[in-house]
């Protein structure tokens, strides 16, 4: 019996894929790439931003800064204030988009999914993603992750999300400096991400 339920779970997640396919991955993946524009490729050496550290710490390591969104802290070992777009855009594809499965989600999931890994990491936005879908939260982006996912409406899931997102953005030390441009580009995303929902 659990091999036949395994079974129908492949063949969905097979058929989803089928539905939703590289056209619909690839648009959204380009979207949220058009999303995170320009201004993501001005280096930062902000020594009070733990990101720009190789040891994810203020004083730990190197301040090797971040640009277009790659920081020494989670690529310690990158020439971040040599990185080009191309390398940056490879990297945002197999560090973060496909961490997240995003080829398998549906387009506003992917899309916000992979934005909190780009800023939080790819486990704690499986994680948030599987609070928001009110599954357990074991960090495991597996059949049972997938399937809820694409059973759920964008437009319950993305307000939910995005709560859960800003409430953990308060939690962080940088929030009293930070608020206002995290909370910004949130709720961006969230627009952007409500747009895919509706092409």
């Amino acid at each position: 019996m659990l091999l036949a339920t395994q079974i129908v779970r492949r063949v969905m997640l097979a058929s989803a894929f089928v539905n939703f396919g590289s056209r619909g991955a690839m648009t959204a993946f380009q979207a949220w790439l058009d999303f995170l524009g320009p201004e993501e490729g001005i280096l930062s050496l902000d020594p009070t931003d733990p990101g720009n550290w190789t040891g994810g710490v203020c004083h730990v390591g190197q301040c090797l800064g971040s640009k277009f969104g790659i920081s020494a802290a989670a690529h310690p070992t990158i020439d971040i204030a040599g990185l080009t777009l191309d390398r940056a855009n490879s990297l945002r594809k197999t560090e973060y988009w496909d961490k997240v499965h995003g080829d398998y989600l549906p387009a506003p999931i992917a899309f916000m999914v992979a934005d909190a890994a780009y800023m939080s990491g790819p486990d704690r936005a499986i994680r948030q993603m599987q609070q928001a879908l009110g599954l357990e939260q074991d960090g495991d982006l597996g059949d049972k992750t997938t399937l809820k996912a694409l059973a759920t409406p964008a437009e319950l899931f993305l307000p939910e999300f995005a709560s859960i997102r800003l409430l953990f953005f308060t939690t962080l030390g940088l929030w009293p400096r930070d608020k206002g441009g995290w909370t910004r580009r949130l709720f961006r995303g969230e627009i952007a991400a409500l747009a895919l929902a509706r092409t």
